[in-house]
């Protein structure tokens, strides 16, 4: 089957997404990213929208989507970071920023070159 026309553009911005998680938390360790401030902050919007983009995905194109080993998780991250605030443990996103989301990247970079090969 075909991948939906959009996929491709929800999987590079997962990636571009995915990326720029690791440039928001960089080597910050658990306890200075607990402090919060800029770092958390921007290392939460990162997150956010990687579950965004694989949310989208999700409706797009199903059946890739769940190539995506736990994609539901991250969507549900996204949905408590974005509805919520009051509730996100901070601890689990900076292990999701640290340990889950560099071993997604290979996986989404994967899923784009099948679906958008380069030229």
């Amino acid at each position: 089957m075909r991948p939906e026309p959009r996929a491709a553009a929800f999987l590079w911005d997962a990636v571009k997404f995915a990326r720029n998680v690791g440039i928001a938390v960089g080597t910050t360790s658990l306890e200075t990213y607990l402090e919060g401030g800029p770092v958390a902050w921007a290392t939460e919007r990162q997150v956010e929208l990687v579950g965004e983009a694989l949310n989208n995905l999700r409706k797009a194109d199903p059946e890739l989507a769940e190539r995506i080993p736990d994609a539901h998780k991250i969507i549900a991250t996204r949905n408590v970071l974005v509805h919520g605030y009051t509730e996100v443990n901070s601890t689990i996103v900076w292990q999701a920023a640290t340990q889950a989301v560099p071993g997604l990247i290979p996986i989404l970079e994967a899923l784009l070159a099948e679906v958008a090969p380069p030229d």
